[in-house]
């Protein structure tokens, strides 16, 4: 059991990212095999990040210590300073539990379409795949951003996020009026809602991870953001 350094944050968002493709790829094909890969990634990633979370209880353990704070980036060597605190760490590892938990959730819902055999629009296909291909181009930034500090990269994270989340509330109000109007059904209708309001919490949830890590980089390493979902 080892704690969770920047090397392993950023491999949990490549795995995230590696989730969240095999869920695009199943959008329209409707594959189960995509799901089940999804699925069986998302069980070895959050066994991982439940590692993370068990050793973030012990106290004085730093992030980024000069030993294994040096990564290979384009055939550089990047040390990033020791900013983030013991505080800063458990939010990061409980976010990613939280992201990891609702692609999960994301699963199960498009297996349930697909088992039952419930038809989504095309419409409604299109904005899925719009919504799940931005969360997993937010999740590869996000892993960037944790070595460049790039404040450009960590502001487009941010304001993307809000965007997306935005998107996802027109998305679902656009829906309701489909409903009304009975070109949706009911039972359809539902698991789209569900799936709109699972990608705009993760969404949330990079945002804040963002706003950490921007936070860290102004040396700010106590900041936790002031709400939660």
């Amino acid at each position: 059991m080892t704690d969770m350094n920047q090397k392993e944050f950023r491999e949990s968002l490549q795995h995230i990212e590696e989730i969240l493709k095999q869920i695009f790829d199943s959008i329209r094909t409707g594959n189960l095999v995509y799901l089940d890969s999804a699925q069986s990634l998302v069980s070895r990633t959050s066994e991982q990040i439940k590692n993370y979370h068990l050793v973030a209880e012990t106290p004085d353990k730093g992030w980024a210590a000069p030993k294994i704070g040096e990564f290979r980036l384009d055939n550089r060597q990047e040390t990033m300073p020791d900013v983030l605190s013991e505080a800063g760490r458990k939010d990061l590892i409980n976010r990613l539990e939280k992201i990891i938990s609702n692609l999960s959730r994301l699963i199960n819902i498009f297996k349930e379409r697909i088992s039952k055999h419930i038809l989504f629009s095309e419409k409604a296909i299109r904005e899925l795949e719009y919504l799940i291909g931005s969360i997993k181009y937010l999740s590869r930034c996000l892993k960037d951003v944790v070595i460049t500090r790039n404040d450009v990269l960590l502001k487009y994270i941010i304001d993307t996020a809000n965007a997306l989340e935005n998107t996802a509330d027109s998305f679902a109000a656009e829906h309701e009026e489909r409903l009304l109007s009975g070109v949706c059904q009911p039972q359809s209708s539902a698991l789209f809602i569900d799936l709109l309001n699972t990608i705009k919490e993760n969404s949330y949830h990079f945002k804040e991870m963002g706003r950490q890590i921007a936070s860290f980089s102004r040396g700010d390493s106590h900041r936790l953001p002031s709400k939660e979902i």
